[in-house]
């Protein structure tokens, strides 16, 4: 059984839907389908998405880490997610704080927005807004990575007992 499978089994139980086909109701799809999801067949794209949709669930959490009763706050999204990622991508100037939470809500923002532009939801402007703004992030990440790099290089001049690197 995969993640994905366990997930949509804890998630019923955690959301206290007693029956497969109660929770096929809220999702749209026949209760045999559900027990196939609950044990070993993998939901198409369309229909993990309206599960992370209707449950309110980080639909990147939920693909890729197992759900507990314990983590399931986690795996709840704020309702104002795009708000606050529109507000980070504002305040991008030369440098922006990337936080692991940023990271999450990210991945779920982006995933979404990219299974848009695959089932050509988006007209050309707001397909090419999108493409601007996932440029500036990554450029973003990408500044944040390099200077991880640098740091580790730093500690493995330190750790090798060679004392902190020379600057070029």
């Amino acid at each position: 059984m995969d993640i994905i499978n366990k997930n949509i089994r804890t998630l019923r139980k955690l959301e206290n839907i007693k029956s497969q086909s109660e929770f096929g109701e809220l999702i749209g799809v026949p209760s045999h389908n559900i027990n196939k999801y609950e044990n070993n067949v993998i939901p198409k794209p369309d229909v993990l998405r309206t599960i992370a949709t209707t449950f309110n669930i980080n639909l990147h959490l939920f693909l890729t880490r197992e759900l507990t009763r314990k983590n399931y706050d986690d795996f709840k999204v704020e309702r104002d997610t795009e708000i606050k990622l529109e507000g980070l991508k504002s305040e991008f100037t030369s440098d922006i704080e990337v936080k692991r939470g940023d990271v999450d809500r990210m991945a779920t923002y982006f995933t979404d927005k990219l299974i848009m532009i695959e089932q050509n939801d988006l007209n050309e402007i707001d397909r090419q807004k999108l493409f601007k703004d996932l440029k500036i992030l990554f450029l973003a990440y990408h500044k944040k990575l390099k200077d991880f790099y640098e740091m580790q290089d730093r500690l493995s001049f330190i750790l090798e007992g060679k004392g902190p690197p020379t600057q070029s």
